[in-house]
């Protein structure tokens, strides 16, 4: 099932962060900012629902303490009860652990999903992209590594640059966003941003995408917290006609905005 049909076209909604992922099975973060508190936070939302979870990552990450860990190239048994993590091996000098290679994650997953009446509870939770723990993530044609049997990928960036002039310090790979660099981080900056970024990349167009805005320690309560996110519908409802390419749009694109530590998230669908 895919996001779109979880909630009305451009309708405002609250909840978790599986909630905002539309709950479905696969689901893969890429981008800088809070991406991999995403992950554990997702996985711990869906470990609590009483559902069996595979967390992995097809760049490199520093070693998960809260989950089991799965060292080896060929995936967990589908049968596994609870969380772990799956990875192919332990990088030397860094300790990082390195994920398996993106094919290797898509047959794992066409493989269990053979056997969905076994396994009907089991969910994967992606981390698809490295940015060495930086606020904002550009990408070299090498990058990202989305497994394509993602149900929802979600580029997360951080809600603080909101306002403030966005610094080359703060972007990994920034010679990829040289036309950002030095410029207040608005409606415009973001839209410009979004429009190079995966989520218009043509070999995604058949994912449903989640743009989040992860706003550390915001109320969403608050009437004031949401100005981004309506700084960028208005934007997308003045703009859209004029911008080219739209016919690489994504399948379904949602727009988020929330602490993802949390979990507490508002969003809209803007198709």
């Amino acid at each position: 099932m895919t996001i779109s049909e979880k909630g009305l076209p451009n309708s405002w909604t609250s909840g978790s962060l599986w909630d905002m992922t539309g709950r479905v099975q696969v689901i893969t973060f890429i981008g800088a900012g809070g991406k991999t508190t995403s992950l554990r936070t997702l996985t711990r939302e869906i470990d609590s629902a009483g559902h069996g979870v595979i967390a992995t990552t097809t760049t490199k990450v520093f070693p998960e303490e809260l989950m089991k860990g799965w060292e080896n190239p060929n995936p967990p048994l589908s049968e596994q009860e609870g969380t772990c993590f799956w990875y192919a091996k332990v990088e030397e000098k860094s300790g990082k652990w390195i994920g398996p290679p993106v094919n290797a994650v898509d047959a794992a997953i066409a493989s269990m999903s053979k056997r969905v009446r076994a396994v009907p509870d089991l969910h994967w939770v992606i981390e698809g992209d490295g940015a060495k723990g930086l606020k904002l993530k550009c990408w070299e044609a090498h990058e990202p590594q989305i497994p394509l049997r993602s149900d929802c990928v979600v580029l997360v960036l951080d809600g603080g640059l909101w306002g403030r002039v966005l610094q080359a310090k703060q972007v990994h790979r920034p010679a990829g966003c040289l036309d950002l660099l030095g410029q207040v981080w608005n409606a415009e900056q973001a839209w410009r941003y979004f429009f190079k970024s995966p989520v218009f990349f043509p070999q995604y167009r058949q994912i449903s995408w989640v743009i989040l805005l992860n706003i550390h320690g915001e109320n969403l309560e608050n009437e004031d917290s949401v100005d981004p996110l309506r700084d960028l519908k208005h934007w997308w409802a003045e703009n859209h006609r004029e911008v080219k390419d739209l016919e690489l749009r994504p399948n379904h694109l949602r727009i988020a905005a929330g602490d993802a530590k949390e979990g507490k998230l508002q969003w809209f669908d803007l198709w």
